[in-house]
This record gives C-alpha cells, sequence and structure tokens, in this order.
C-alpha cells in the first residue's frame, strides 16, 4: 500500500460514540503524523457531545471512502465491524478492529493496545488477512428486493415471528441434500463460524478454510448436524412453511422475504482485508476468547 496515513473512523451508527476512545485513537494518529476521517454520521454526532471539537473531514458512502482512506478502524464489536464491509469492498480498504465489545472475534484489538496497534500500522508490522465473503444470487423473477450485498459472518433465512417451523429444501450444485424442519438456516463463512453458528452448534472453521457451513437452527430432526462444503458449492434453497413470509439476514441487515422463494448463495469474487498483528493469530484469539485451555479449578 502506498499510503498508511489516512485513518478513516467507524462507529455503530446506532449507538452513542465512545468519545474517550475515539480521542486516544485521534492523539495516537497525530503521534504518527497521520490524518483522521470521520464516517459522517458519527462526525454528526461528535458534533452534538463536543462541538467544534474534531475536525470536519468525513466520508460518507462507500464511493467516497476510496478515496479519502487508507485503513478503516472500526471502534465497537464484532457488529460494528460487519458495518464497515460495504466500505471495505467498494475501495479495497482494509479494516482494524478494536474491540470496545464483549467477545470480538473479528474486532480483535482491544482497548489497552490502542497505541501499540496504531504504531504497528504506522511501522508496517501487521498482516493483511482476506476473508471470504458470500452472496445472493438474483433469481430469474427478480422477485428478491435486496439490494447486492455481501456477507462477512452469514446469510441466515428464520421463520418469522409466530411459534411455527419452516421447511427449508436445500441443494447443493443441484444436487438434493435435504429437507430440514427447522426456526432457521444459517450458512456461514469461516469467519462467521465463530458468530451465531456457533452458538447453534456448528463447527468452528480456521479463517483460510476453503469451506461453509451449513447450519439449522432448532432443528426438529435430531440426526441433523451442521455440515460444511467446499466453497466453491453453490447452495440452493426454497423456503416454505405456514407463513407467507420469512426472514432473512445477510449479516445484521434483515429483510422480509415472501415465501416459496429460492434463495441462491454462493462465494463472493469480493474479499475484505483485515489487518491482524503478526504476533497475533487466529489460534491466539480461540484460545483467548473461548477460555481454551483454562482450568476454572484454579
Amino acid at each position: 500500500m502506498s499510503s498508511r496515513n489516512r485513518v478513516g473512523i467507524y462507529c455503530n451508527p446506532k449507538a452513542t460514540p465512545p468519545v474517550d476512545i475515539i480521542e486516544q485513537v485521534i492523539s495516537q494518529v497525530y503521534v504518527h503524523g497521520g490524518e483522521i476521517v470521520f464516517h459522517n454520521e458519527l462526525y454528526n454526532k461528535l458534533e452534538v457531545l463536543k462541538p467544534g471539537q474534531f475536525s470536519k473531514n468525513t466520508f460518507c458512502c462507500p464511493k467516497e471512502s476510496t478515496k479519502k482512506i487508507d485503513v478503516l478502524m472500526s471502534i465497537g464489536g464484532d457488529g460494528t465491524f460487519l458495518g464497515t464491509v460495504p466500505y471495505a469492498i467498494d475501495g479495497d480498504i482494509p479494516v482494524i478492529g478494536l474491540n470496545i465489545g464483549r467477545l470480538g472475534f473479528l474486532a480483535n484489538a482491544s482497548q489497552d493496545q490502542i497505541s501499540s496497534t496504531i504504531q504497528n500500522w504506522f511501522n508496517g508490522n501487521y498482516q493483511i488477512d482476506e476473508r471470504m465473503l458470500l452472496e445472493i444470487l438474483p433469481n430469474d423473477e427478480n422477485t428478491l428486493q435486496i439490494p447486492n450485498f455481501c456477507a462477512l459472518n452469514d446469510i441466515t433465512i428464520r421463520r418469522p415471528d409466530s411459534a411455527s417451523m419452516m421447511t427449508f429444501k436445500v441443494e447443493v450444485n443441484g444436487q438434493f441434500l435435504n429437507n430440514y424442519w427447522a426456526d432457521g438456516l444459517i450458512i456461514a463463512t469461516p469467519t462467521g463460524s465463530t458468530a451465531y453458528s456457533l452458538s447453534c452448534g456448528g463447527p468452528i472453521l480456521a479463517p483460510d478454510t476453503a469451506a461453509f457451513v451449513i447450519t439449522p437452527i432448532a432443528s426438529h430432526n435430531l440426526t441433523v448436524r451442521p455440515l460444511a462444503v467446499s466453497d466453491q458449492s453453490k447452495i440452493s434453497i426454497l423456503i416454505s412453511g405456514r407463513s407467507d413470509h420469512f426472514s432473512l439476514s445477510i449479516d445484521s441487515e434483515s429483510y422480509i422475504i415472501p415465501s416459496n422463494e429460492i434463495i441462491q448463495i454462493q462465494k463472493s469474487k469480493h474479499t475484505i482485508k483485515t489487518v491482524r498483528c503478526k504476533e497475533l493469530s487466529f489460534y491466539d484469539a480461540i484460545r483467548d476468547k473461548l477460555s481454551w485451555g483454562v482450568d476454572k479449578r484454579n
């Protein structure tokens, strides 16, 4: 990368900005001669909290970020990190995740690592990891009214707010796999394997695994287990049930879709670049976040 100078700051647009953390980040970026660029919604909130304290250097839409940012810093939890995906894809911009949430597999730099994380970025002491994305293919009838958007974690189909389960007829590369009777179905990337899929009994995949996971939510048939398939697969899902609609989530964005739709999912041609300190690995994060190897009796 020709420049590391311009650091974009992104926070959850629906939350109150963590002003003290943002000020620490700004201070450290300035130490290294860097420039701060705020997401527009974040800047507007900061202006209400501390009028005139922050430079009005902002980016609004993904295309605008391409010209203004060399790296994007997500300040929040993994949900906030997911919000950076459209900006990172459009500009091929790497993302640093600063975790002020709870678990934080994507946002893996902690608050006490602000100084070292920014120093590592400006000194080039980091690794770029490319993460797979999923996409939904448009159907022939063009009835899916959703934007052309990719999922870093997962694409999830759930029943609406009712007690009746749904039926998911799933084919992989045109071959019938199973009729899932369940509350929902998750198609997760390796990145998303530590998110909703994991809480529903799915396996953990290392980020460079060439696969994604099909995980049922509360399956009616107890013999049905999560299944990992090649990332070259095309998954086709026909959804039916007593309700005339269902909920479709692409990461944190949700849409209401009519029943009897066929949803086709495949690996996207796009990837997202995440910034990781060279000294830290995925396996370090797993041990730390899940407390592996820790004897609770001590």
